[in-house]
């Protein structure tokens, strides 16, 4: 089957399941956030260009993309309750809430918690991406027991901060995202996986926009993928770097750097087509920075060759 007649398919799919996001909506219209408005406070909606928005609290981001057949969303962040409000952001910034696709750059839970705020959209991930999530979630009574310890340890350390800072607030965001997450887990709660996954690469052609979908190899998780958007010069990296190139990266065997290395070869021979470079938590790097992680990966491969 060709990426073209996959894609197409993939639409199909996103029709049919269009329904399912009505009920999920209509069971939590009555439910009463008690946080909501704290955490409305912090939410940040801005444009990357005339057709991609991002919605940010503190260091979690999603990203929205608006095609002719749809809309596109990256990651989906740690806490559903929350991602239903970054939603509900993006249809009053778009005007439109024809969800189409959700794409997790990888299966850690602060990158899919929210998922199911999408269950409306064919949800996409790596062939690993499914396991990954389903493994984390093996023990939702110890999960919540440490979301709560790190909320309060949030709360514990605004004490000593001054009031409005940029450390304040980004403390005070952290607190809110794992006292929601806790608080997911005690109702209302479905661990939700893609619905479609691939191995190697997969293109998605939405009309005026283009997303090519590659996996990157084991590196910061087993699933992590790159998305290429040429058309708006953006790659999206999930969490292998962070600004100046720093790794994320958990494992470095020989046979993952030499799909690295594949990988980079792939980006460098589009660097033409690359403007911003959009990490896992919003963060907006440049072509440098997407340098001097190839240059770690170059490290990786000559150590990996014995040179």
């Amino acid at each position: 089957m060709t990426n073209r007649h996959r894609a197409a398919g993939l639409l199909i799919l996103a029709a049919m399941t269009s329904f399912s996001f009505l009920y999920w909506s209509c069971s939590h219209s009555s439910r009463e956030d008690s946080g909501a408005e704290e955490a409305d406070r912090f939410i940040r909606v801005g444009r990357l260009s005339g057709r991609v928005v991002m919605v940010k609290m503190g260091a979690e981001a999603i990203t929205a993309i608006a095609t002719q057949q749809g809309i596109v969303v990256v990651d989906a962040g740690l806490s559903h309750s929350l991602t239903a409000r970054y939603r509900k952001a993006i249809e009053k910034e778009l005007g439109r809430n024809d969800f189409t696709y959700l794409i997790n750059t990888h299966g850690h839970p602060d990158h899919t918690g929210g998922n199911q705020v999408f269950s409306d959209a064919v949800i996409i991930g790596h062939d690993n991406c499914p396991d990954e999530i389903r493994a984390y979630w093996k023990d939702p009574d110890r999960i919540r027991t440490g979301y709560l310890k790190i909320a309060d340890e949030y709360a514990g350390s605004l004490g000593g901060m001054n009031t409005g800072s940029e450390e304040w607030e980004e403390t005070t965001c952290q607190k809110i995202r794992y006292g929601h997450a806790a608080a997911d887990l005690t109702e209302s709660r479905m661990i939700t996986i893609p619905s479609v996954t691939f191995n190697d690469r997969l293109s998605l052609s939405m009309g005026d926009v283009t997303l090519d979908l590659i996996w990157f190899g084991k590196a910061h998780s087993t699933s992590d993928i790159i998305i290429h958007v040429p058309e708006e010069k953006l790659l999206f990296t999930g969490d292998l770097f962070t600004r100046y190139g720093r790794p994320g990266i958990e494992t470095a065997r020989k046979r993952d750097v030499e799909r690295w290395k594949s990988v980079m070869q792939w980006i460098r021979s589009r660097r033409e087509q690359i403007g911003n470079i959009i990490g896992g938590h919003g963060l907006v790097m440049t072509l440098e920075d997407l340098d001097a992680f190839g240059q770690y990966v170059d490290r990786k491969w000559e150590e990996a060759e014995g040179r």
